[in-house]
């Protein structure tokens, strides 16, 4: 009986030293737990801020891409707007030839008539000559008859 007792007992103390090593197992398997749902926990954190992120970034893309759209619409209107310059340039440009080919029709018309002038100037004195020479001649008539 007794060596079944020390056997019992012995028997025992392996069933303890056992139990001693499923609870620390146990507590390791806890301890597992604990540190994979704290990272998952963290996990989760980081996909939120990561989601969160995404959304900044697809907001500012939106936002370049509307400012983008404007700045080519102002080009645009830049690039009509220089077109229609241009256009207005050249028809300044026609008038002004105009008006310079009309200055020179009248410079060559001024100077036309300054020309007339002079001969018509001329012509009158000649004529003031001859009508001095006829009433000259006019008076030794009236003097001798």
């Amino acid at each position: 009986m007794r060596k079944l007792a020390e056997e019992s007992q012995a028997a025992a103390g392996e069933i303890a030293g056992l139990i001693g090593e499923i609870q620390t197992e146990t507590g390791n398997v806890v301890s597992v737990v604990e540190d994979s749902a704290r990272r998952t926990d963290d996990g989760s954190e980081t996909v939120e801020r990561t989601r969160t992120a995404f959304e900044r970034i697809d907001v500012a893309v939106s936002d370049i891409a509307q400012r983008v759209q404007e700045i080519a619409t102002a080009a645009q209107q830049v690039t009509t707007d220089t077109q229609g310059m241009h256009e207005s340039i050249g028809g300044v440009a026609a008038v002004a030839e105009e008006s310079s080919a009309a200055s020179q029709q009248v410079s060559a018309h001024a100077e036309e008539t300054s020309a007339s002038t002079e001969e018509i100037a001329a012509s009158a004195q000649a004529l003031a000559s001859t009508a001095e020479g006829l009433t000259q001649l006019i008076a030794r008539f009236e003097t001798a008859a």
